[in-house]
């Protein structure tokens, strides 16, 4: 499990997401449960190794979940651009994405990766 890049990917995504906690967005609550389902899911994702399909979806649902947080994030600070200073955790979500799409596609190479191994034992046992 830990050997593997996607873990890697997915942990850094998740230490992003967590550290969003202690930014200036975890005093309002719709904020706080985005990051706290993004979390959770980024967990399960994590954990799910052994299912590379479930993870793929779990990875696209964290995707749009991040980048609908992404977008409501920018649009609060737009808003509210003369009473909030640009946090660094504003971009957090951006680089989470950018992350579990990198997991998403090293999960998805271990997915073919197996299935053609299944293949060529099902030929094998054929003959």
């Amino acid at each position: 499990m830990i050997q593997r890049i996607q873990t890697l990917y997915l942990a850094i995504a998740l230490g992003l997401m967590v550290s969003i906690f202690f930014g200036i967005y975890a005093t309002y609550t719709p904020f706080v449960i985005l990051t706290s389902a993004s979390c959770v899911l980024l967990l399960a994702t994590i954990f799910l190794f052994k299912a590379r399909r479930l993870q793929i979806r779990l990875c696209i649902y964290t995707s749009l979940i991040l980048l609908g947080q992404q977008i409501w994030m920018g649009a609060v600070y737009v808003k509210n651009m003369s009473e909030l200073s640009f946090p660094l955790t504003t971009v957090f979500p951006i680089i989470s994405i950018i992350l579990v799409l990198l997991a998403l596609r090293a999960i998805s190479i271990d997915e073919a990766l197996v299935q053609s191994y299944q293949r060529l034992r099902s030929k094998k046992d054929k003959k």
